[in-house]
């Protein structure tokens, strides 16, 4: 009797223990958006989009190191595009160091708050922003993912990220690391400060290839209950000698957001185009329901030196958490 008392009180163990280091998570949401742009050539033209988004989550941990795998895709409303994967991920290591592989999203270097809507006039093609993020993540059908993450202490860690083959379906350098990007960020009890570099190099089909380095800084801060980010982001094609300096300022406060973007090209053919986009947004819940709201976003943006220099956009985004 006794002795089967011990059994069952091991095995207890055994099973609460494992259990304490056993992580297993499921989650899926609805974002819905519908549209109206105008800009200065064209006229207003109104769309909708959207996904439902699936995730799955797992963490092991075995004294002092861990295995943990994500999984999500996303069911697009558009008729063209039916599934897209979001991320696929192994994250290996412990709470000093870890390695991350797969498909993911790095640490973000040019963060912009609240950004349900931006729309940049231009028209997408006639001007540039640089958000630092040519190495940050989810790579294309061509491209794989690495990234290294290191804790020296509680204020202070560094992440370096990685490309291999190459993230554009337009390149064919299969076998190298395409790109790099190494950041740091040291926290304090009065703000949050991160600077990152990067460097994005690979060969195109059609000939030539492309390479281009950036760097980025972000300060983030709380001023009473907003919370305030200041970033400013730097690029150079080392092909044109073309630059691209962008700055940006946001704050959330409760459910608004706003924030302003501003963005200058330094191009050897002395065009040199501009812009400067403000943008809003703010969150409603629907009818009181836990995890249902709507959002009212709006963009307005002009540009110098570009045909198309004008942009105003709305957007209702519906989002639901199951």
């Amino acid at each position: 009797m006794k002795k089967s008392l011990l059994f069952t009180a091991i095995a207890f163990s055994i099973l609460t223990t494992s259990a304490a280091h056993a992580e297993l998570s499921f989650d899926a949401n609805l974002e819905l958006d519908t549209d109206a742009l105008d800009s200065a050539t064209t006229s207003t033209s109104y769309d909708q989009n959207g996904f439902v988004e699936l995730n799955v989550y797992s963490k092991r941990q075995k004294g002092e190191y861990f295995v943990a795998a994500k999984g999500g895709i996303r069911l697009l409303t558009d008729g063209d595009k039916n599934v897209a994967v979001r991320d696929a991920y192994i994250q290996l290591g412990n709470d000093t160091w870890n390695a991350q592989i797969g498909r993911f999203e790095a640490i973000n270097l040019f963060p912009l708050g609240k950004d349900t809507l931006i729309a940049h006039a231009g028209g997408g093609t006639e001007v540039s922003v640089y958000e630092a993020n040519k190495v940050r993540g989810f790579a294309g059908d061509d491209g794989g993912q690495i990234a290294l993450h290191f804790k020296a202490s509680d204020n202070l860690k560094f992440e370096i990220d990685t490309i291999f083959g190459d993230d554009d379906t337009a390149g064919d350098n299969g076998t190298a690391i395409s790109g790099i990007r190494p950041s740091v960020t040291l926290t304090t009890e009065a703000v949050t400060l991160t600077a990152g570099y990067e460097s994005v190099s690979y060969d195109l089909t059609a000939g030539g290839d492309v390479s281009q380095s950036g760097f980025a800084l972000t300060a983030n801060f709380n001023v009473a209950a907003a919370n305030i980010n200041i970033s400013a982001a730097r690029m150079e094609d080392d092909n044109t000698d073309n630059k691209v300096t962008s700055y940006a300022a946001n704050m959330t406060y409760g459910n608004f957001g706003a924030g302003v973007i501003a963005s200058q090209e330094d191009n050897v053919n002395d065009v040199n185009p501009e812009v400067v986009t403000t943008y809003a947004a703010y969150t409603l819940p629907l009818f009181d329901i836990e995890n249902a709201t709507v959002t009212f976003a709006g963009s307005y943006s002009t540009a110098d030196n570009v045909v198309d220099d004008e942009a105003i956009a709305a957007r209702m985004r519906f989002n639901y958490t199951f």
